[in-house]
């Protein structure tokens, strides 16, 4: 046993100078350095409301450091990203952007997100109320008692299947909010283990460039999760509320689908449409029914540039994924 443990000791220390070196010499697809730290882990800037929903607090400015990025949050008045104040009674009509750490602009600078690239290219403020690790369940909450009392005559609703579909709560009475993420924990502790092996070691860039290069679908049971999410009550359930989201003010709603890294990887791999599976369908049908119009972000990919969509180190958009997201919604956006 005392060998076996041993001979273990000496692989993984040998692997972890071999990535050392590699990295060094950019022989990976990704050759970053590790921080060292779980300092970035640290999210100061995260609070929660009045009615207990995550967000950010007010007239704050924070750090978010990471392997890949380096940027400064700032929040506004009422706690959004924006170094824009968001003011009641606002004469001008405005476009009301709900969602997560996407909508946010998680790990880019404030010039870049999506919603001050939207902003600047149809000349009309968008109110970001996106927050990170938000699900629909927070998002309505968030609008209902906060964003709907702004003037806006546009909603755009941001989508992620990854995480974004709700389980049916056990019990009603208490709404408990749980996200599937493929419904097995298993994937949670995945990416746990990711995040600390990305801050603390060079293996985890041979790691993750065998993985890009090899197009494994490292996620167990991914045959029902994300866009290939099959959980037909949950799925009804998480529309039910998306769609009170979307009544609840008239106003024309764009909801925008996001696909992850996964996503890309599995659909280039299984070359296989989800557009017959019961979510996408009943999303649509949501969607004619309160005359919104669906943006899938997965039709405007770029396969050859699927690495450059989301930091090297972190599966949220870069700089380019913002710009991309952002692009292929003016497209469809301008023909409306």
């Amino acid at each position: 046993m005392k060998k076996i443990s041993f001979s273990i000791l000496i692989f993984i220390i040998f692997f972890e100078i071999t990535s050392v070196i590699f990295t060094k010499f950019e022989l990976f697809l990704f050759n970053e350095t590790p921080k060292y730290s779980l300092k970035s882990n640290k999210k100061d800037w995260k609070t929660l409301d009045d009615y207990g929903n995550k967000w950010h607090k007010k007239n704050y400015k924070a750090r978010h450091t990471s392997r890949c990025f380096d940027v400064e949050y700032s929040y506004n008045n009422v706690g959004a990203r924006d170094y824009d104040d968001y003011i009641l009674g606002d004469t001008k009509k405005s476009v009301m952007l709900i969602g997560d750490s996407f909508a946010a602009g998680y790990g880019v600078e404030i010039d870049s997100i999506f919603a001050k690239i939207i902003e600047k290219k149809i000349n009309k403020k968008v109110l970001n109320f996106g927050v990170s690790g938000s699900d629909p369940n927070e998002h309505i909450s968030k609008y209902i008692n906060d964003g709907s009392k702004f003037n806006f005559d546009e909603l755009i609703y941001f989508f992620l299947p990854i995480n974004d579909f709700l389980m049916v709560p056990k019990n009603e009475e208490i709404l408990k909010r749980d996200k599937s993420f493929s419904g097995l924990n298993f994937d949670i502790l995945k990416y746990n283990l990711a995040i600390t092996l990305s801050q603390f070691t060079y293996s985890y860039n041979f790691i993750r460039s065998a993985y890009h290069l090899l197009n494994i679908d490292l996620k167990n049971g991914y045959e029902n999760s994300s866009y290939y999410y099959q959980d037909q009550k949950n799925i009804d359930y998480t529309f039910k509320v998306l769609e009170n989201l979307i009544r609840y003010k008239d106003v024309k709603s764009y909801i925008v689908l996001i696909p992850s890294i996964y996503d890309i990887n599995n659909f280039q791999k299984k070359n296989t449409s989800y557009k017959n599976l019961y979510w996408y369908e009943n999303i649509m049908k949501l969607a004619e029914r309160n005359n919104t119009t669906i943006i899938d972000l997965m039709e405007f990919i770029r396969f050859e540039d699927k690495l450059l969509y989301f930091h090297s180190c972190d599966g949220h958009w870069s700089k380019y994924g913002n710009e991309f997201s952002a692009n292929s919604f003016l497209e469809k956006y301008n023909k409306n």
